[in-house]
């Protein structure tokens, strides 16, 4: 029956029975466990003034041991110690005998054999406490810990408390435990009433949104006006909601820029191969389908490559690289492959390196895709006669790699949106560069999963575009 009651009446009833039901138990063991639970406080808080002491000596210890500072400096701040923290504080040699104390009734006497004591020379893990009556008949509570330097024993740290402290604490639990009764019963049903309504009202709120968000309104978010974890629990859910409605917006247009990018391709390859099955065409236009086609399918080839590519480092699947690349070396070997291109579009491709620069760590194929794709960019929008200039240099732990380019540069509004897949700035000549629209965001993907940095920028359109990288250095043993 206790399910099907709502969540506020279940709040209440569990409220207010673990109130009454507490100050039961309270009555029953009010009078041992407040005693008992008082000495305990008080030992733990003598443990914690102990371990202050202690810290707060180690310093001054040193420096005495080492002949650097008196004894009556020493004696000092045992003092000054012993008035802050309202203890007796005596300082005892490895050999057991005290040998100062802010307490001028203790002498140079040997107080090995006392527990406390006696548990730090012999290196026990355990704090222990000792109660017993001192040379006036006051009863105390005394522990010791010890200070130490690379293992050695610098001196034992014994403090001691009058025993009657624990009297105060214990009224003082009596008279809080009657106060409290008194208050919490009066406001019990009306704080039950009230964390009740605090609890399901937002909950209420955020399942009737995430019902609506269920059935398909995208735009479906929750008011927060709290900070505790409710109020982060309808953050997350607004987080949530903006990150679908995102995925899903990313999905739908990943799915119609795919589509167009491999209907294109296939319809160039099913139109030539049906005139090619024909066979009414001539031997010149018959190589140009077949050259088409195979144009075609590389084409093909290339996306699928960048999709499984990109799928890898989307999904978490690749693994990083750990070969230590020489990088003035392989941008010699890229600039050697690239010579061809060069040479055709009569481009003037400047390399400047260092003779030496140190390696990085990479899987080379994942750095050849990105340096490849952006050197690529490069040659492929600088018209005939222009210039690319690819430097490498160090900068601030990385290795600086800036291609910048004299081509046709970009616009404003394309920066922001070159990283987003299938997107092209140059549409117009799409067809004619038979760039696919993935290079950009698969070398990004790459360099950020190598936790580095890319960049693009352009001064405008007809202005050039330079693209750097910074890749980080491996860190050095």
């Amino acid at each position: 029956m206790f399910n099907h009651w709502r969540l506020r009446t279940r709040l209440i009833v569990t409220y207010v029975s673990l109130i009454l039901l507490g100050f039961a138990g309270l009555a029953l063991l009010a009078g041992n466990q407040i005693s008992a639970g008082a000495v305990q406080d008080f030992e733990r808080s003598l443990e914690t003034q102990a371990a202050l002491v202690a810290r707060n000596l180690h310093s001054p210890l040193e420096h005495f041991v080492e002949g650097e500072t008196s004894f009556s400096s020493m004696k000092t701040a045992v003092t000054e110690l012993a008035n802050d923290y309202n203890l007796q504080i005596t300082l005892i040699g490895p050999d057991g005998f005290a040998w100062l104390s802010s307490d001028d009734s203790v002498g140079n006497v040997k107080l090995a054999e006392d527990p406390e004591v006696q548990a730090v020379l012999n290196r026990s893990s355990n704090l222990v406490f000792d109660t017993r009556p001192d040379a006036q008949n006051v009863s105390y509570i005394y522990t010791a810990v010890p200070v130490t330097e690379d293992g050695h024993l610098l001196s034992v740290v014994r403090i001691a408390a009058p025993a009657s402290a624990t009297a105060g604490i214990i009224s003082q639990r009596y008279l809080q435990l009657a106060m409290g009764v008194l208050a919490l019963t009066g406001l019990a049903v009306i704080a039950a009433l009230w964390l009740a309504a605090s609890f399901t009202r937002p909950l209420e709120g955020l399942q009737t949104s995430a019902m609506r968000l269920a059935a398909g309104d995208l735009s479906q978010r929750v008011h927060v006006s709290r900070q505790d974890e409710l109020g982060q629990l309808g953050e997350t859910f607004n987080h949530m909601a903006e990150q679908v409605e995102a995925m899903l917006l990313e999905q739908k247009a990943f799915a119609s820029n795919a589509s167009h990018e491999l209907r294109t391709p296939l319809t160039t390859i099913r139109l030539r191969s049906e005139a090619l099955r024909e066979g009414t065409l001539d031997e010149a236009t018959t190589q140009q389908y077949i050259a088409e086609i195979d144009d075609e399918v590389a084409r093909l080839g290339r996306l699928v490559s960048d999709l499984i590519q990109l799928s890898r480092f989307d999904s978490g699947r690749a693994e990083v690289g750990n070969e230590l690349i020489d990088p003035v070396r392989l941008g010699r070997s890229l600039c050697q492959q690239l010579q061809k291109t060069v040479e055709a579009k009569r481009i003037l491709l400047n390399f400047e390196a260092p003779d030496h620069l140190p390696s990085i760590q990479a899987n080379q194929s994942h750095l050849r895709i990105v340096l490849q794709n952006l050197l690529g960019n490069a040659l492929k929008y600088t018209p005939e006669g222009g210039q690319v200039t690819w430097r490498l240099s160090l900068d601030d732990g990385t290795l600086r790699s800036e291609i910048q380019d004299t081509g046709i540069g970009l616009s404003h509004d394309d920066i922001p949106h070159l990283f987003e897949r299938f997107y092209r700035a140059d549409k117009a000549h799409t067809r004619a560069t038979g760039g696919t629209g993935l290079g950009l965001p698969l070398a990004k993907s790459i360099v950020e999963f190598y936790n580095g940095r890319i960049q693009i920028h352009s001064a405008g359109t007809g202005q050039g575009t330079t693209a750097t990288v910074w890749w980080p250095l491996p860190e050095q043993n």
